[in-house]
């Protein structure tokens, strides 16, 4: 058991900022893979989403983190961040990006991200992909992350009646995309009576 290992995030980042090396990189290790997890099927996996991930803790790191949401929810607000600088930065019109209405599909960043899963997960991908980016954000982290509505709405930066609506609406739209891309009614079927057991077996698949 680490010296590290009962303290809280707070904590952590408290001493990582004092200098305390070992703090950081405990901290580090407790959000690595679920960081990863979030450029993971946005971006492709590689150099590109690990250099996000790692500017995402040293944002962490440099940032003025005041205790106001839980260090989780700040730390994926930071990642949000980091993503949609990345998107706007590669994307050709960079005034027309909105994350509420345009998805990962559209934009054609990394096409051949979702070939790498296997393909009982690829309906769920493909079909999270042809969300607008933050709806997307939004269902990856209540299923994958089980985040509270309030944290999600603190990510976003929106009111929780707004992302309340947002998630239903959200989830209204992966069902019909999921619809338009099933190749049968079997794997449809399948996907929607498993939704959230599939999102967990594909967290781990992400591991």
């Amino acid at each position: 058991m680490g010296a590290h290992d009962d303290a809280s995030d707070e904590q952590l980042l408290v001493a990582w900022k004092a200098g305390d090396q070992a703090a950081g990189m405990a901290l580090v290790r407790r959000y690595d893979r679920s960081v990863a997890r979030f450029f993971a099927y946005k971006l492709e996996r590689g150099p590109e989403s690990e250099d996000l991930a790692q500017a995402t803790f040293l944002a962490v790191l440099s940032g003025d983190f005041r205790g106001e949401s839980s260090f989780r929810t700040y730390l994926f607000a930071v990642a949000r961040n980091q993503l949609l600088r990345c998107i706007r930065e590669r994307v050709r019109d960079r005034q027309r990006f909105d994350p509420s209405e345009t998805s990962i599909a559209a934009l054609e960043l990394s096409p051949s991200a979702v070939l790498v899963v296997r393909q009982r997960n690829r309906l769920l991908l493909l079909a999270l992909r042809r969300l607008p980016v933050d709806t997307q954000i939004m269902l990856e982290l209540h299923y994958w992350e089980q985040m509270k509505i309030k944290d999600i709405a603190e990510v976003l930066e929106l009111n929780i009646n707004m992302v309340k609506a947002r998630m239903k609406r959200g989830r209204e739209r992966l069902e019909r995309e999921m619809e338009a891309l099933a190749e049968s009614k079997e794997q449809l079927e399948t996907t929607r009576d498993e939704l959230s057991n599939w999102a967990e077996r594909l967290r781990n698949e992400l591991r």
